[in-house]
């Protein structure tokens, strides 16, 4: 009965033993861990590339807010129109970065002799941040492969950049080529299934060259304009 006894004094002397709490120690190396894994996380959520183009599909958002808006307003069709004039002949700076809301003059006239008045100011997206064109060709980094189905590029009114006469513009202008994508005052987008993509850049002998094919964002639009928010490139 005594060695019982002493048994039991031995494991009830052991116990809190081994159920001690982390030492002050080793409390401090699983905070360190837990700090450097969210370190980490946080910078693959919110990294530059990442913020900015964030930054850019909030610009094209209140672009697109603005142009409808107008739209209605004036009852007129209301475009948003990207610089499209390729270097070297272009602005390298405005080169698919350049953007500015117009509204055609009432009535309307088509062709040529069509006069657009601009909205606001223009606005250019974020330093490296580059408007994907229809085709990505000779605007791929080295080694970049562009996917194709789907592609996430941004769709406009016609394939090539074309002249637009805009009030107020200086004649040195003239010569300026605009992508574009209409609203008319119903809210319908022109071309049907328009999709605006972004996506990060560096420049090459005066070129933006997108460098991450996984790095895309953008809009894209139905037919009545209703928009959706593109975060993934598999989503255009």
């Amino acid at each position: 009965m005594t060695v019982l006894l002493s048994d039991h004094n031995f494991f009830a002397t052991m116990a809190p033993r081994l159920r001690r709490a982390f030492t002050l120690v080793e409390l401090m190396i699983v905070i360190g861990l837990i700090a450097l894994l969210l370190g980490a996380v946080g910078l693959s959520l919110s990294g530059p590339g990442v913020s900015t183009l964030a930054s850019a599909q909030n610009t094209l958002a209140s672009l697109v807010a603005t142009a409808r808006a107008q739209a209605a307003v004036k009852q007129t069709e209301t475009r948003i129109l990207i610089y499209g004039t390729r270097p070297p002949a272009g602005d390298s700076g405005k080169f698919l970065r350049y953007l500015r809301v117009v509204t055609a003059d009432t009535p309307v006239v088509t062709g040529a002799g069509a006069r657009w008045t601009p909205v606001g100011t223009p606005v250019s997206l974020p330093s490296g941040i580059c408007i994907v064109p229809t085709t990505t060709s000779g605007l791929l980094a080295t080694g970049v492969v562009w996917p194709a189905n789907p592609a996430p590029v941004s769709t406009f009114l016609a394939a090539a950049a074309a002249r637009y006469t805009i009030a107020g513009d200086p004649a040195t202008s003239a010569a300026d080529t605009y992508y574009a994508l209409q609203f008319t005052p119903d809210g319908v987008i022109t071309p049907v299934a328009a999709k605006l993509a972004v996506a990060t850049t560096t420049v090459t002998n005066g070129l933006p060259q997108f460098t991450n094919a996984g790095a895309v964002r953008g809009l894209s639009f139905r037919t009545s304009g209703a928009v959706t928010r593109v975060n993934e490139p598999g989503s255009f």
